[in-house]
């Protein structure tokens, strides 16, 4: 950290750092830090998507960009898993050492970055449920993002337990906390459709307020004001802007909207993310990035790069989007890299190099020094894991507990964890048929949330999804009513699975996106005309307590599978582990576990087709490598040097377009 010229004493020449009583504030259309001009530089990097012993690595290589400040999400979904329960860092949940908030706090001001957190409770992002926690979608009559007071008081609980443990981190204190949002982008919720509920925004406010007063930290809101206006904007509070190319719109509006107020871009969209079945990986050519930045600096005005480094969206945490189009639904890819400043693996890119220039030229005046960028980040390829033991999907589901059931039901509503439901994974419906000498049609009323196979006597049966036009099959969330014909070879007694995945809930969009469940949520399966019933319900949520216990694991030789199985391999590292990237698609579709660590889905539908592993989740000497493989398959798996995201996208098509099969706008939803 610097000792001259740094952050926190970047406008008066000295060795030790003066932090006065005052923190942010508003001076006109200017800001004050401790009672001196400053201008907000920053970049978003969430904590949940890095692993902490990366946090260093990823905030210096921010500051060494000129930024002054980081930017950060805060998740509900992960910090109160189960109602009542929380996880900052403090349990032995896979995902709890990257939870630790005050920690990246207190990181960030070790590497002499100022911090703004926004702590939703919904944050969308492009992850599950936008931060939402599933447990929410089992009271019947719950409202989300609503001042229905069961939504309101558990979301205060939140924002109570989470501001409580930063409170003593603003600047005021001597931390680096200077900002925090109310909210996220409400101008948006139900745009068209429903009256701005002010008494939730108002409340959400003074909850906060409550813990944090406003003299410690500046409040804000963020939408994107030319097509939403005020419609998110609580009195008193700073709005600031969300976009990409339209920033002389934005700006236009917020003059209009709150005169001789300083000007921000919240989130200054320096990428875009991934959709699966998309043709290409979105990409926003460097040149239109480079106008929009010097565009924003003219002005004057202060901005957060959305993303700086994007990172991972590990486990089955990525949210998806809906559309009018076919196919309606669009789940998000793995990979949170996000065409940004840095790679999801920490990678500088082209953007990092442009913004660092052009921040170094419109930044003199604050006296900052720059550190020196560290060095990149190795990586390397371990080659090949041969997969040697196997358990099938009895052999998984007999380890696990279930539910006996007349009928089917969302994953949300089984009696598990606590009374929480199931949030993340699959789950499996068993039941036993008698089907007639003819044959007979199984039909899913309603709509699979999102995609089934259909097994009889554990041998699949139904079409595995593997490009777009196979969406239109039995067990996707496109058909309604879905139905499979099993001819009279099937004729007698048989046990029949469903096994339906969740493939992420929706993140942005109106009010009734977001009360979606999962699984067999919509009605009866039927053989013939007549409601199936009698169900074993097998929750396969893949925690990583539950993969690293499993047993009775079976040697295998390389032949071809068909259907859902588990396999596993081992890895040996000699020497201290580095970052790596895993290519799993020979599986077609699945997940894949490092040492029962969850990093993501794959699929062969693309576009991405590897998985990042971090470093610090490998170990000298021998690893596990657990893969999950629905559809079946053959191969290994490869370890390689280099991400592959997919192809790029021609630079003709925009950010948020996705090509022919995904059309998707986040402002214009």
């Amino acid at each position: 950290m610097s000792l001259r010229g740094g952050v926190y004493d970047h406008l008066k020449h000295a060795r030790t750092r003066i932090l006065k009583p005052g923190g942010l504030k508003r001076s006109g259309s200017s800001f004050t830090l401790n009672g001196r001009s400053f201008r907000i530089f920053s970049g978003a990097l969430h904590y949940f998507r890095v692993h902490p012993e990366q946090w260093p690595d990823r905030l210096a290589k921010l500051r060494a960009a000129g930024l002054n400040c980081v930017e950060t999400y805060v998740p509900w979904n992960l910090h109160e898993p189960r109602q009542g329960h929380y996880d900052f860092g403090d349990t032995q949940d896979s995902m709890s050492p990257f939870l630790n908030l005050p920690l990246f706090l207190e990181e960030a001001r070790r590497q002499d970055l100022l911090v703004i957190v926004r702590p939703g409770p919904y944050i969308c992002a492009e992850w599950d449920f936008g931060g939402l926690p599933s447990w929410l979608l089992r009271s019947p009559h719950l409202q989300v993002r609503t001042s229905h007071p069961a939504f309101l008081a558990a979301a205060s609980r939140f924002l109570k337990e989470t501001l409580c443990r930063i409170q003593d981190l603003t600047v005021s204190r001597k931390g680096p906390l200077i900002a925090l949002q109310v909210e996220n982008e409400y101008g948006a919720f139900g745009y068209g459709d429903l009256p701005r509920d002010s008494k939730y925004l108002d409340s959400i406010y003074e909850v906060m307020r409550s813990i944090i007063p406003e003299e410690e930290v500046m409040y804000f809101t963020s939408d994107s004001p030319s097509y939403t206006g005020d419609l998110g904007a609580i009195k008193g509070v700073l709005q600031t802007a969300n976009t990409q190319t339209s920033v002389s719109e934005e700006f236009k509006e917020l003059r209009q909207l709150q005169p001789n107020q300083p000007l921000v871009v919240m989130e200054f969209w320096s990428g875009w993310f991934d959709h699966w079945m998309e043709p290409h990986r979105n990409r926003w050519p460097e040149k239109e990035f480079s106008k929009a930045l010097q565009e924003i600096l003219m002005a004057g005005a202060s901005f957060n790069f959305y993303m700086f480094c994007g990172g991972t969206n590990f486990g089955f945490l990525a949210g998806a989007n809906v559309q009018k189009e076919w196919p309606f639904y669009a789940p998000d890819v793995t990979s949170y890299d996000y065409d940004c400043l840095l790679t999801e693996n920490g990678d500088y890119t082209p953007k990092y190099m442009i913004a660092k220039q052009l921040i170094s030229l419109h930044s003199s005046h604050m006296n900052l020094v720059t550190p020196d960028p560290p060095e990149q980040t190795p990586r390397i390829g371990y080659g090949d894991i041969v997969l040697n033991k196997i358990l099938n999907l009895n052999e998984l589901i007999g380890q696990l507990p279930h539910i006996k059931s007349p009928n089917v039901m969302a994953m949300e509503d089984l009696d598990i964890n606590d009374g929480n439901g199931q949030s993340y994974g699959y789950t499996l419906y068993r039941t036993r048929i008698n089907v007639p000498k003819e044959g007979a049609t199984i039909t899913i009323r309603g709509h699979v949330r999102d995609l089934a196979l259909l097994l009889v006597d554990l041998k699949l049966v139904s079409t595995c999804i593997y490009e777009p036009r196979d969406l239109d099959c039995f067990g996707s969330w496109v058909k309604r009513n879905s139905t499979f014909e099993l001819s009279s070879e099937y004729s007698g007694t048989h046990t029949l699975d469903i096994l339906v995945e969740n493939l992420g809930r929706v993140n942005y969009g109106k009010p009734h996106d977001f009360t979606v469940k999962k699984g067999l949520s919509e009605g009866p399966v039927l053989l013939g005309n007549e409601e199936l019933q009698d169900w074993l319900i097998y929750p396969i949520e893949f925690k990583s307590e539950d993969v690293e216990r499993l047993l009775g694991w079976r040697s295998y030789a390389n032949e071809e599978i068909i259907g859902p199985a588990l396999l596993q391999g081992e890895l040996e590292i000699l020497g201290e582990p580095q970052d790596t990237f895993l290519d799993a698609c020979g599986w077609g579709k699945g997940a894949v576990f490092v040492n029962g660590f969850n990093l993501g889905r794959f699929w062969s539908a693309g576009p991405q087709r590897t998985l990042y592993v971090p470093g610090p989740l490998l170990k000298e000497g021998l690893n596990k490598v657990t893969v999950w493989s629905q559809y079946g398959g053959k191969g290994v798996v490869m370890s390689k040097t280099c991400h592959d995201l997919g192809p790029n996208n021609p630079s003709s098509v925009t950010p948020g377009s996705g090509g022919p099969l995904i059309n998707i706008c986040k402002t214009l939803q």
